[in-house]
C-alpha cells in the first residue's frame, strides 16, 4: 500500500519523538507517542505525547507550474505533551513542562542540519508558538507545534516534488 507524502512525513514524526521512549540521552522519559484513532478512547498519562495534524493550507506562492504541476502545503503538527507529575513531586510543574518541550523540540531537530526536510519529502520545517495546556487538577502541559511545508504532484499526493 502506498502512502501519502503527508502520511510519511507523520510517520518520520512519530519515529522521531519515540526516540523519547525509555532512552536515557534526554531529561524526559515518555512513557507513550499516540496517534489517536478515531474511536480511540485514550487516558492521559504523565510524559504522554499525543500526535495530531492540525491546519493543512495550500501555499500557491511555493507551488510551482509545470506538467504537472506542484503544489505546496503547509501544515501544522500539534505535539501535545502531557504531565500529571505527582502530588509529593517538589520540582514546579513549569519546570517539568519547560523540559519536556525542549526535549521534543531537541530530539526533532536530532543532530541533523537537515532536520526540516523529514528525509528529502519536506521543503521546509520550523516550530510554532507553544501553548500551554493547563488545567486545574488535571493534564498540565504544552502542545508544540511544528509547521512543516512539503510539496507534491498536483493531483498525485504520493508523489514528492522538491
Amino acid at each position: 500500500m502506498s502512502l501519502t507524502v503527508l502520511e510519511r512525513i507523520t510517520r518520520v514524526l512519530r519515529t522521531r519523538l519515540e526516540l523519547l521512549l525509555n532512552q536515557s540521552t534526554y531529561n524526559t522519559n515518555v512513557c507513550e507517542v499516540i496517534r489517536p484513532v478515531r474511536l480511540d478512547d485514550y487516558t492521559p498519562k504523565n510524559l504522554q505525547i499525543v500526535l495530531t495534524k492540525g491546519v493543512d493550507e495550500v501555499i500557491d506562492e511555493l507551488s510551482y507550474p509545470g506538467n504537472p504541476p506542484s503544489v505546496a502545503h503547509k501544515v501544522t503538527f500539534n505535539i501535545r505533551c502531557h504531565v500529571m507529575t505527582d502530588e509529593q513531586d517538589c520540582d514546579p510543574i513549569d519546570y517539568v513542562v519547560d523540559m519536556f518541550a525542549a526535549d521534543v523540540q531537541r530530539v526533532v531537530v536530532g543532530t541533523d542540519s537537515t532536520w526540516h526536510t523529514f528525509g528529502n519529502l519536506a521543503v521546509h520545517s520550523e516550530f510554532g508558538n507553544y501553548e500551554p495546556i493547563a488545567a486545574e487538577g488535571g493534564i498540565d502541559g504544552v502542545n508544540v507545534p511544528v509547521l512543516i511545508t512539503f510539496r507534491h504532484s498536483e493531483g498525485n499526493p504520493y508523489e514528492v516534488r522538491a
